[in-house]
């Protein structure tokens, strides 16, 4: 049987690594063996080798041709040497590969026992657009291609909260568990606020999947960060860097101070999400999709405390049609609770789609 070894720090696993795992899972008609290592040797760790685990079986789970092994999350120091040994040596009527990244083609030579690893088992490797490949170790260690997408994923960009690449399950599980970014975002949400934070995002997320799943994490972010710039002083903000929105009522306030925490701190550039997020209290003309889905998403998400199942059924089958159903409601609702709907955005978003 063909066997994949696929190592490595994975904090956290992302869609990165399990493109890679499918692609070479394919092309060489292999199982693969996910090895997470309780200490990187290259890196330095920080999330303990129980969240890892946890998180790729949640990643994998659906995979049925992946599986784990915790030979190296018992180590507290292993090399790729040692593992390769073990595996040949447990497993001798199986053939092995063991799959790397373009990175670590170019540092295989300072692998410990290289030329051994290479003897044991086949290296097969991905290419990474735009980045040069040591072709002497290519051909040193008769390194094998494996061609397909990359996706441009990094782990420390997830922990920052800049990428948002990860299986949903794995999402739920940092939210749940409070890593990487979330301890930053409590620090801006109290708990309450919080709940109804990842409530948006979840609801957002189910719609955008349904209509177009290649944004979905992206309206996940939107929806966890929509709300950031609620519970801080947001004038200071307002006057340094939003001073033409200072006429705006100050319930408006938060969506704009949102959007700056979302720049700055978490370092988001994707016009699509900080577009959601400065819109999602007033509205405004010609939204884009993502933005429709929060604006609805922070009306009807199930902790509001109401049925919403209608409109949350309406959103699940058509964006357009859905998003103009809540703003008619959310129009009624103002209007019956003296709430302003006079200010210029509110105004030019219920003039544009009602």
């Amino acid at each position: 049987m063909n066997k994949i070894l696929f190592g490595g720090s994975v904090d956290p696993i992302h869609l990165g690594p399990i493109n890679m795992a499918e692609s070479a899972s394919i092309q060489l008609d292999a199982e693969v063996i996910f090895l997470p290592s309780k200490v990187a040797i290259w890196k330095e760790n920080s999330t303990s080798i129980e969240h890892k685990v946890n998180m790729i079986n949640l990643a994998i789970k659906d995979h049925s041709h992946f599986s784990i092994d915790l030979y190296e999350a018992t180590k507290e120091k292993n090399y790729t040497i040692d593992t390769v040994r073990y595996f040949v040596n447990e497993y001798p009527n199986d053939r092995f590969f063991y799959l790397i990244g373009a990175d670590h083609v170019n540092a295989f030579n300072r692998w410990k026992d290289a030329k051994e690893i290479s003897k044991l088992v086949q290296i097969v490797f991905f290419r990474r657009p735009g980045y040069e490949i040591n072709e002497e170790n290519v051909k040193e260690y008769k390194m094998l291609e494996i061609v397909g997408d990359h996706k441009q994923v990094s782990s420390t960009n997830i922990r920052i909260f800049n990428c948002f690449e990860l299986p949903k399950p794995v999402i739920d599980y940092i939210v749940e568990n409070n890593l990487y970014f979330v301890p930053t975002i409590h620090t801006y949400l109290k708990d309450k606020r919080f709940k109804h934070s990842v409530s948006v995002a979840d609801l957002a997320y189910q719609i955008m999947y349904k209509h177009d799943p290649d944004n979905a994490e992206e309206a996940y972010t939107a929806g966890l960060l929509h709300d950031i710039g609620k519970e801080i002083d947001q004038l200071p903000i307002m006057k340094k860097h939003y001073p033409e929105y200072l006429d705006l009522p100050k319930f408006a306030y938060h969506q704009f101070a949102g959007e700056y925490i979302a720049k700055t701190i978490f370092k988001i550039d994707n016009e699509d999400i900080l577009e959601a997020i400065r819109n999602h209290a007033t509205g405004n003309e010609n939204m884009g999709k993502i933005a429709k889905v929060i604006y609805a998403s922070d009306k009807i998400e199930p902790t509001r405390g109401f049925d919403s199942s209608e409109y949350i059924k309406a959103m699940m089958n058509d964006i357009d049609e859905g998003f103009l159903m809540v703003l008619k409601a959310n129009k009624e609702f103002l209007e019956n609770n003296r709430k302003d709907i006079n200010n210029r955005l509110t105004s030019k978003c219920f003039k544009y789609y009602l």
